[in-house]
């Protein structure tokens, strides 16, 4: 899964960043996300969470209240005496700011537990009135209430999203995270996610830690059931991750008969959490792909990107699917919103929003208004567009039904979105196809990194490391990704997907490490000392000059400011902006 105070703050949540698709892919080219509720999978039984939240939105003025029961389940071999829940919407704020969501009240049977905030106030620890024994459950109710940060139309702008990834390439400052590529309400249009205190999974249930700040992901939770119900101004379409399941009017109070109100109620199974998008004056196109309903939703006059949406999506769904194993869900959306500068994507359980700064139709004669710094990128910015989107499909498989703690192993998740993205252009158009990718996406990327002054660095590392968007895709979306490549020209495609088809169907929703991962592709191989070389050398080591290549350092003489050495590719690029087939 930031913008913009005073100082910018980009982070890249798992549920929701994607690399940037102008700054990034400009230079890469001159260089070249008890008993009902039993789960059984493989053979163990899996106790999952159930959360039923009812939300009151009041969509003019972008607040909320709401009441949440969720059923926790001690899977520990432990007892417990509290309960820690994450307050997303919180990361990244200063502590002068006021939070985002806050927590009024919590019971147990009626009875009101202490509850009290750990820093910024972005964890929540409950405490229980006795020891839950292993096995045993409980029912908590929390009743809260939030605010949505505004973005204005400026700063979702194409511009703006243009200037924002110059300024990660360049900075040296370190990027800190907040939640607003997830979080947010804007002109016509709202994105909640995550916007409930949200269940810490086991591993942090006894942590005192709250959210690191970082570039790298931050959202990690355990797969879930959920009954939402919304109830808000009936003047925009409601988006949310589970199947929609009814859409009635609801009473206005007598106070504001002037606002027609609707409620809509959705439900979903096994979501690692929820979200919502809100959006004014929309419409939309869908396909059925095997067993899911792919929707795409647009604003009024982009219906061709809005189609072009869907068929990506579509043909990723289809491609993933063959590859790795069935998408699990009944849908898939992706919607068209103003995220804020420096995130093109923000990922959700089953739901993709997309830049509206990138829904351009450069065929249209209203592209000739652009600036001719944007203009003479259209080839890439439309490459972009499209690898962008397969890898949000992507980590709807990695991330979503296969979790990993984002904040501690990024690359788990990160790392097969990146490839698979390139994977994706293979099975859709050609080899060819996805070798432009891998060179321009993965290696041009780790190259143009390495010509601005970045140095090299493990891919193993937690995401607190990396101190900027540009480090950190870099070493964890690139290079990480990088290592499936030699993976499979090691073991060959049969072997190969073999392997990542038996990784997903051990661990779909669970949450895996590294070592699930390497030991899939340990139990295809021929030579198992060669796949622990490959994962040594690539996560562990700092190989990338030799193994990815140097860029062409001549291209800018050593006194040449990384302003003017950006302003010097951009010239290039727009001369040579490749085409993917």
């Amino acid at each position: 899964m930031r913008v913009v105070k005073s100082n910018p703050k980009h982070p890249l949540f798992q549920a929701g960043f994607h690399a940037g698709l102008v700054v990034v892919c400009l230079l890469a080219t001159t260089l070249q996300s008890q008993a009902d509720n039993l789960r059984k999978n493989q053979g163990e039984v899996i106790l999952a969470p159930s959360y039923s939240i009812r939300l009151d939105l009041d969509y003019r003025e972008a607040r909320f209240t709401g009441a949440e029961k969720v059923k926790i389940y001690n899977t520990s071999r432990d007892e417990i005496d509290q309960i820690n829940f994450h307050l997303y919407p919180n990361a990244g704020l200063l502590d002068e700011d006021p939070p985002c969501l806050s927590v009024q009240r919590i019971t147990l049977d009626g009875r009101e537990l202490r509850f009290t905030s750990r820093p910024r106030q972005t964890l929540l620890k409950v405490e229980l009135p006795f020891k839950l024994q292993p096995g045993q459950s409980l029912e908590l109710k929390l009743d809260f209430s939030g605010r949505l940060p505004r973005i204005q139309r400026e700063e979702a702008s194409l511009l703006a999203h243009f200037l924002q990834e110059v300024n990660d390439a360049v900075s040296e400052e370190r990027t800190l995270r907040d939640s607003r590529d997830i979080f947010f309400a804007a002109e016509e249009a709202m994105l909640l996610g995550y916007f409930y205190p949200v269940l810490a999974v086991r591993s942090s249930q006894l942590s005192e830690q709250s959210l690191v700040a970082g570039v790298g992901g931050v959202i990690f939770s355990d797969a879930a059931d959920y009954e939402v119900s919304v109830v808000t101004d009936a003047v925009a379409t409601v988006i949310g991750s589970g199947a929609k399941t009814e859409m009635k009017d609801f009473p206005s109070v007598a106070t504001d008969s002037s606002r027609p109100r609707k409620l809509h109620v959705f439900k979903g199974e096994k979501l690692r959490g929820f979200g919502l998008a809100i959006v004014e004056r929309v419409k939309s196109l869908e396909r059925q792909v095997r067993n899911t309903r792919v929707v795409s939703y647009f604003r009024e006059g982009d219906d061709r990107l809005g189609e072009r949406a869907l068929n990506i999506v579509a043909d990723a769904v289809e491609a993933y699917s063959q590859a790795f194993g069935e998408y699990p869900y009944p849908q898939l959306q992706i919607v068209e919103l103003p995220l804020p500068a420096g995130n093109s994507g923000a990922d959700l359980p089953s739901l993709i929003a997309m830049a509206q700064a990138y829904y351009i139709d450069f065929d249209n004669t209203k592209a000739a208004r652009l600036p001719s710094v944007l203009s003479e990128q259209a080839d890439i910015i439309k490459l972009s567009f499209e690898f962008s989107i397969a890898n949000g499909v992507a980590r709807q498989w990695w991330g979503g039904v296969v979790g990993s703690d984002s904040e501690r192993s990024p690359y788990l998740s990160e790392g097969l979105a990146s490839y698979s993205a390139v994977y994706y252009h293979e099975a859709t158009y050609n080899k060819q196809a996805s070798e432009m990718m891998l060179k321009q996406q993965l290696q041009g990327t780790y190259q143009a990194y390495r010509m601005l002054g970045g140095v090299d660095m493990e891919a193993d590392k937690p995401a607190k490391d990396f101190r900027n968007p540009l480090q950190f895709t870099a070493i964890v979306q690139a290079k990480s990704a990088l290592l499936f490549n030699a993976l499979r020209n090691e073991l060959g495609d049969q072997k190969f997907f073999e392997a990542l088809k038996s990784y997903y169907a051990a661990n779909r929703f669970r949450i895996v490490t590294v070592d699930q991962l390497r030991a899939a592709f340990l139990n295809v191989a021929d030579d198992q000392r060669a796949v622990r070389f490959l994962f040594q050398r690539w996560l562990k080591e700092k190989r990338g000059d030799d193994d990815i290549g140097t860029p062409d350092l001549t291209l800018i003489a050593p006194s040449v400011s990384k302003i003017r050495a950006l302003g010097r590719v951009f010239v290039k690029i727009g001369k040579t902006a490749a085409k993917p087939f």
